[in-house]
Order: structure tokens, then sequence, then C-alpha cells
């Protein structure tokens, strides 16, 4: 059977992001074999990045919506294997593409990641979103995997 992360606590527990920088509401699905995750999130006005003036999210935060979805697939690949999670950074986006300006309070954004190439410790994603099952959003991402993050960052 397939865990389900369907509240923002349980999905807590697979990001090291924390309070209103948690940004993901529910994991939707995933596949370990794939590699992909479909996440979602629901634009409210507590959302950190919601504007009052655009009545929304503006869409650029879709890659970070994506970003957090690579980091929730890493957390589920990780207790899988019963190991922790690793921590990864983006290093680029790239092709980015909005077809929508703002993610609108009340909408509900699915986002899709898969990994797509593999190369040590550098790993690229596509990534999706969609609003009301229309593609909003599409982007790349290229990431790094590190072991220890303090002494990646020099901060030992």
């Amino acid at each position: 059977m397939t865990e389900v992360f369907d509240t923002k606590d349980l999905v807590s527990e697979l990001v090291p992001h924390k309070g209103k920088m948690l940004l993901l509401d529910r994991v939707r699905d995933y596949d370990l074999k794939e590699n992909s995750i479909t996440t979602e999130i629901d634009i409210a006005r507590d959302n950190m990045f919601y504007e009052e003036e655009l009545g929304g999210v503006p869409v650029w935060v879709a890659f970070e919506y994506m970003a957090q979805s690579v980091s929730a697939l890493s957390g589920i690949c990780g207790r899988a294997k019963g190991e922790k999670p690793k921590t990864g950074f983006i290093m680029s986006v790239s092709g980015f593409k909005a077809d929508v300006p703002v993610f609108k309070e009340g909408e509900t954004v699915v986002v899709n990641v898969l990994e797509n190439i593999r190369m040590d410790k550098a790993v690229t994603f596509e990534g999706s979103a969609t609003v009301n099952g229309t593609l909003a959003v599409t982007a790349k991402l290229n990431t790094v995997e590190v072991d220890d993050p303090k002494s990646s960052l020099n901060l030992n």
C-alpha cells in the first residue's frame, strides 16, 4: 500500500521547510520507480507569498512549489530505504514558461515533477503546474544532492 501524505503535518515530515515556508498542502501521488510525484497547494490568504493586490500568489512561485515537491520525493525515497532524505539545492531553473500571471485565491495548484537525468549527485527534474485542469507553468530544475549541507556551504 502506498503511504499517504494528505495533510500539511504529514508533508512536513518529508521536507525541511517548516511554518509558513512549508508551501505544499498534500502529496497526491508518487511513483518511486519513475521518480515522480504529484503535490497540491491550496491558494489562500495565509500563504507566505500571497499578494493582496493580485488576489493570489505570483506564478513565479511555482518553481518553489516544484522544488518542495522534489524535496518531498526525496523524503519518500529516503523513508522507503530507511534513510534520511538527501538535502538538495536548486542550481538553476530553466525553460520557465508561465501561461497565467497569478494563482488566484481558492484555486488548487497541482504540481507534477519527474526526474529525467541523474549524474551522480546532479539531478534534473521536469516540472509542471496545472490549475483547474489547465497547464499553467512548465520548468526544468537542475539540482544537486549533498550529504552534509553544512560542510557543503562551509558552515562547519
